[in-house]
């Protein structure tokens, strides 16, 4: 057996514990109890109860729609939303995003078509979202990518031009804010996704927001069986209702999302003031009138400027028990289980491909400390300085990974 020299070998790391991308915002037991033992009072744990039906309606008020729709998670809520409208055809969005965006395409039986965004601000870019608009084409969905907002106005001209509805996948930005108002009634719909890992959580769970009563109704309907009444099933629906248990994370949710939003801006804010001048490290370009969550803390790794890549700066951090994510990588057009498909003109989506391999996301949760931040800055930049030490070193360990038994 060969034994990894110790040349390779590194100081102890900067974290004992991991500092992981994300850690979900729960409730204590002591808030939790009561409302669980009133839920088994009713005994009415699911179908539309109580606290479904409140958290549904502070949703709709919070975001200023006439109509919300809770859905077990918010793959579900952009599935059915796209089942309710009726689509055939073709959908043009985005290739960089998670993976539950062109899935929830692909199983409505539509066709995504994916166009390029924008180097900046990650969103749609408009001018390849019109490129891509055939005769086809049945709808356009936009990503508020890391919260940051599309170019509605663009977006929803284009939609009008050529009478085919927009719709977002909004699951990073509930509760940002364009000019001033709440994210989820631009367009026909918004999904919201409040899984575990976003700041405002019913651990599984999503909404779906419009204003278009008609498609409010049909999705009712889609997400409980396509049940209208006791006796008439309308449509091919399935299960896709929030539970009451999820509905109390929720509610509960609500009552801590002010403090959790400062939080996240008061460690996004040290982020950019000990990384907007590093050399070699972008930050996201928010849209003008945005105020985002700040959920995602994203950097754009340039490898000519910072002495190493993204994916080699991914792992530096990796040894000091700081866990980042890719996000998004790779994208969607290059999904092995989408293999041998066409969905778009790959000559077309430069921007797309670049920046799936330089961006980063950093730890970022409202019970991470400020002093663990800096010390995270620190680091990165101590990294740049040392680059070529630690790109050395890297590829040491992983020569010794493959040869050593």
């Amino acid at each position: 057996m060969m034994i990894c020299p110790k040349i390779i070998s590194k100081k102890r790391p900067l974290f004992t514990e991991p500092i992981f991308v994300v850690r979900p915002n729960l409730p204590s037991a002591e808030e939790l109890s009561p409302l669980i033992a009133e839920m088994l009072k009713k005994r009415q744990v699911t179908n539309f109860g109580d606290f479904h039906n409140e958290l549904e309606e502070r949703i709709r008020r919070l975001c200023n729609v006439k109509y919300a729709v809770l859905c077990c998670n918010g793959t579900v809520g952009l599935f059915l939303l796209l089942r309710a409208l009726g689509l055939k055809g073709k959908v043009v969005t985005t290739a960089f995003t998670f993976p539950a965006t062109v899935h929830s395409v692909f199983m409505a039986g539509l066709e995504p078509v994916f166009c390029d965004i924008d180097p900046d601000g990650y969103t749609l870019d408009v001018d390849s979202v019109e490129r891509s608009i055939t005769k086809d084409t049945s709808c356009i969905l936009g990503v508020n990518v890391f919260g940051n907002v599309c170019d509605v106005e663009r977006l929803q001209a284009l939609g009008k031009k050529h009478n085919i509805p927009v719709i977002y996948d909004s699951a990073h930005a509930f509760l940002c804010k364009y000019k001033n108002k709440y994210v989820g009634g631009f367009g026909y719909a918004e999904m919201f996704s409040f899984h575990a890992t976003k700041l405002f959580t019913t651990i599984e769970g999503g909404v779906v927001t419009t204003n278009n009563r008609r498609l409010y109704v049909k999705l009712k309907q889609l997400i409980n069986f396509g049940i209208k009444d006791e006796e008439s099933v309308t449509g091919i629906g399935l299960n896709g209702k929030m539970s009451e248990i999820n509905a109390i994370f929720g509610l509960l949710s609500f009552e801590q999302k002010d403090n959790i939003l400062m939080k996240l801006a008061r460690l996004s804010e040290c982020y950019k003031k000990h990384l907007s001048a590093v050399p070699g490290i972008k930050l996201q370009k928010v849209r003008e009138g945005c105020k985002i969550n700040n959920q995602y803390m994203t950097i754009e790794v340039i490898p000519e400027e910072f002495g190493l890549t993204r994916d080699e700066l991914y792992e530096a951090l990796k040894e000091d028990n700081i866990i980042t994510r890719k996000y998004f990588y790779p994208p969607a057009h290059k999904y092995e289980c989408y293999r041998g498909f066409e969905f778009a003109d790959k000559a077309r989506l430069a921007n797309t491909d670049t920046l799936s391999q330089r961006i980063l996301c950093l730890p970022i949760y409202a019970t991470l400390k400020i002093e663990d931040v800096k010390k995270i800055c620190d680091l990165i930049v101590s990294i740049r300085d040392n680059s070529k030490k630690i790109r050395s070193r890297l590829k040491s360990r992983s020569s010794c990974r493959k040869n050593c038994v």
